[in-house]
């Protein structure tokens, strides 16, 4: 297994620090690839709706709050 270096190993806890500091519950994180990782308020979004794409969910309950981006692709997977 790959390990992290020294360094690595303490932003990335900083990092998971920042993110569990979140001060609510109600947002939600989606990516569909590329550099950026979107947050939207989740009690707004209807799920119901088994015929457009989540993100599309999102923006037609302009529930969108604004992305974070990494400086390295953030891969999209299933499963």
């Amino acid at each position: 297994m790959a390990e992290l270096t020294e360094a690595e190993a303490k932003w990335l806890k900083r990092v998971q620090r920042a993110l569990n500091a979140c001060p609510s519950s109600d947002i939600g994180f989606f990516t569909i690839g590329g550099k950026d990782v979107t947050l939207y308020r989740r009690p707004e979004v209807d799920f119901s709706d088994g015929r457009s794409d989540f993100c599309q969910l999102v923006d037609r309950a302009d529930a969108r709050l604004g992305e974070l981006y990494f400086p390295e692709q953030v891969h999209s997977t299933a499963g």
